[in-house]
This record gives C-alpha cells, sequence and structure tokens, in this order.
C-alpha cells in the first residue's frame, strides 16, 4: 500500500499541475484578448475626456494626424473655413483656395498701421510680423479646418450667413456648438524661405512637409481645438527644429507637456517622448515625422486678471502675428469672438482693446451674445454694419470675395511627403 501510495501522489501532483498549467494559459489568453481590446486605437477621436487635458489634447493630436483616403492627413478631409462661411453667398465648391492668410495677422497688421483692416486676403499668404533671423522670404500661410460635426452645426443653424448670426442675438440665443466640434489651425513655412532651403524631397528631419500647388511647405505649427470641455480643451503643437522653430518654448516661456514629454518642462532644448505617447502614436501607425512634434500647452479654464493663464505658439501666434510673451491666452481671446443684434461683429471688440485680452473671460455686452469662442463665425457675409474708423467691419471684405457666378479654378491636388 505504501508503495503504491507513493508512485499515485506524484501522479496526481502531475495531473493537478498539468491542470493548473492549462487553467493559467486560458487565463494568459484571456488577459491578452482583453489588453489587446482596450489598447488605444490612436485614429478614433476621444469622445470623453481622457484622464488629463495632456492626454485629451495627444489623442486629438493623433487621431487628426492619422492617414486618410488619398494619402491626406485626416483634417485635411475636413473643410477649410473659406469654405464653410461662403462669401457673397456663392455655392462653397467655387470658392477659396487652401492656403490664405491669418486674419489676426492682418488685423493686427492694419491696426499697428492705423488703418481699417481688410479679412481674408487675396493673396494665398501673409508676411510674417516678426520673423526668426533664419527665415528670408518671411512668407507664412495659414488654414483652417472645422469637422463634420462643427460643420453641420454652423450649416444647420444659418450660422454661414451674418442674417443667421444677428437673428441669434435678437433673440438673446448663446451660440453652442456641439461635444464633438472639433477645429484645426495649422501654419505653413515655404521650404525655400529657410536658411538652409530645403525641398519636400531632402525634407529636415522630423518635420511634416508637403507639396501644396508646386510649393513645398513645412508644417510648423497647429493649433487643435475640441468642445469635449465646456470652454473647449486648447493645445498647441510644434516641431522640434531648430530650423523651422527656433523660438519653440522660448517666445511665450517654458513649454509644459506633463503626460507626452520627458522631461514634461523644457525652455527650447529637445525632450523625449513619454512611452504612453510613443505607443498611442505606433497605434494609429502615424507618420514618423510626427514622433518629433511636441505640444507646448494645453488650457482649459481661464485665469484671473492677477494670475492669468496664457499659451501661444511661437509660429502661430509669434512669428505670424508677433505677439510676445505674457500677451497670448488662446481661451480669453476666443471669448471676444461675439456679435451684436445690428450684426455688428466682435472682431470690432478686439480690435479696440489696447492689449490682447489675457485672464478672465470677456462678458458680452448687453444686446450681444457669445459665439462659443469660435472666431470662424466672423467670416460670415455679407458684411456688418461700416465700422467706426480704424475698426474692423468684419474678417472678412465680402464685397471682393467671388460671387456665386465667379467660377475660382480648382486647387491643384495637393502632394504629401516626408511620411
Amino acid at each position: 500500500m505504501r508503495v503504491r501510495v507513493a508512485v499515485m501522489v506524484p501522479a496526481l501532483a502531475l495531473a493537478v499541475s498539468a491542470v493548473c498549467l492549462v487553467c493559467l494559459d486560458a487565463r494568459r489568453s484571456a488577459l491578452a484578448a482583453t489588453a489587446t481590446a482596450a489598447a488605444p486605437n490612436g485614429c478614433e477621436f476621444p469622445t470623453t475626456e481622457a484622464g488629463s487635458p495632456a492626454e485629451t489634447a495627444w489623442r486629438l493630436f493623433v487621431a487628426a494626424n492619422c492617414t486618410a483616403k488619398g494619402n491626406q492627413l485626416v483634417w485635411e478631409t475636413w473643410t477649410e473655413q473659406a469654405n464653410v462661411y461662403p462669401a457673397s453667398g456663392a455655392p462653397a465648391h467655387l470658392l477659396a483656395r487652401r492656403l490664405h492668410g491669418s486674419p489676426l495677422a492682418l488685423a493686427t497688421m492694419a491696426k499697428k498701421a492705423g488703418l481699417a483692416a481688410a479679412g481674408l486676403p487675396s493673396s494665398d499668404c501673409n508676411p510674417m510680423t516678426s520673423p526668426p533671423g533664419n527665415v528670408t522670404k518671411t512668407t507664412i500661410c495659414e488654414e483652417v479646418y472645422l469637422d463634420p460635426q462643427a460643420k453641420q452645426f454652423v450649416l444647420r443653424e444659418g450660422f454661414e450667413f451674418r442674417p443667421g448670426q444677428t437673428k441669434a442675438a435678437k433673440a438673446g440665443n448663446t451660440v453652442t456648438f456641439p461635444t464633438a466640434a472639433v477645429e484645426v489651425k495649422v501654419d505653413w513655412i515655404p521650404g525655400t524661405d529657410f536658411t538652409p532651403a530645403f525641398t519636400c524631397d531632402n525634407p529636415p528631419k522630423g518635420v511634416h512637409v508637403e507639396r501644396i500647388g508646386g510649393t513645398c511647405y513645412a508644417m510648423a505649427g497647429m493649433h487643435i481645438i475640441s468642445k469635449l470641455a465646456p470652454n473647449w480643451i486648447w493645445a498647441t503643437f510644434e516641431p522640434q527644429s531648430t530650423l523651422t522653430n527656433p523660438n519653440r518654448c522660448v517666445t511665450f516661456g517654458q513649454c509644459d507637456d506633463p503626460w507626452g514629454s520627458v522631461p514634461p518642462t523644457s525652455t527650447g532644448a529637445s525632450t523625449n517622448q513619454s512611452p504612453l505617447l510613443k505607443a498611442l502614436m505606433q497605434s494609429a501607425h502615424l507618420a514618423p515625422e510626427f514622433y518629433n512634434y511636441r505640444m507646448d500647452g494645453v488650457q482649459t479654464e481661464f485665469g484671473t486678471a492677477a494670475n492669468p493663464t496664457y499659451l501661444g505658439n511661437s509660429i502661430i501666434e509669434g512669428e505670424n502675428v508677433g505677439m510676445k510673451k505674457n500677451t497670448a491666452s488662446c481661451i480669453t481671446c476666443h471669448s471676444v469672438s461675439t456679435i451684436q443684434n445690428t450684426g455688428t461683429d466682435g472682431i470690432n471688440t478686439l480690435a479696440s482693446m489696447p492689449t490682447p485680452p489675457v485672464g478672465p473671460e470677456y462678458a458680452p455686452l448687453q444686446g450681444w451674445i457669445a459665439r462659443d469662442f469660435v472666431w470662424s463665425l466672423g467670416l460670415a457675409c455679407p458684411n456688418g454694419p461700416t465700422p467706426p474708423p480704424n475698426q474692423i467691419g468684419s474678417m472678412q471684405t465680402c464685397a471682393s470675395a467671388p460671387s456665386a457666378k465667379t467660377k475660382t479654378p480648382k486647387t491643384p491636388k495637393s502632394k504629401q511627403t516626408g511620411r
């Protein structure tokens, strides 16, 4: 009996071990399947705020810069603002070229010159207000895209034309975009304007470039705003390149990114990606150059007059508009986007301010309504009432825009390289 028992115990132990191994393998397989299912798909836009504003901002950036049809980036498949707000009522397919100047830069330059500002320029781009030393021709181009949810809201409410906004102001109806709404602003600089110059066949390392209308441009700055937060999420990004972005994290002070950057703060020096950000970009199969982009900062709340919050991009607000440290606050500036019940645009209010607004939220006066922080609504035509001397009637000179009978040549299809 002892011998038999001695033989049976090891046999039983082996059987139990085998069962346990099978159970362990099954558990590992289940955990692996769960992990795979839970793994982030970087090309999916977040539908709610993530763990932090910085993480949410990066998820928006990655999803927006995924590759879409026609070798475009996702945001390039949306609608450029000039085609959302059809000048003089022209159908969208007859309207503007892809690139244009910065309305804010043009308004700022006009104000400094003591002139009434025009809106969108007749040419594609505008000169830089504050170019760095390594830029010679100082050309800078801009475009702003509304995602389908933002565009559909504007069209559904009739806000693409000024009378629709005026009607809302007369009724006292504050504009409120849907939570899925996203806008992307991108500033481009031609490769020929840098010293040394570059082409799309030989782009600078870690910089996204595209050939647009026969010219190679560097994607030097990107703003992303998302309505996932009540006051929107405001985030801005630049590549780590001393050629295209020599003043990154310098013009407006240190950059701060607690989720995507190691170390989280920097004053111009290059940083590493966090493992979380790298994994997110890998899940989206993002083009290699985007791994070199960094977030300057993210804004979701207002500051106070005594303790304002700031956010600016060394290209978009710095080189293009000429703004300086402690003058740029995306959230506060955009809170001035308003319209009066007479059709007068809030751009007049912004133009009359002695300094750029920072700190607390702007409170509209009696007879005005807030437009949910969205300045592109100022592009609606026809123009508002004639403004006071040296002020701006609207962000767009509707009288000089194409009419419904005018056919504008189609923009050449963009070729993207450096991927």
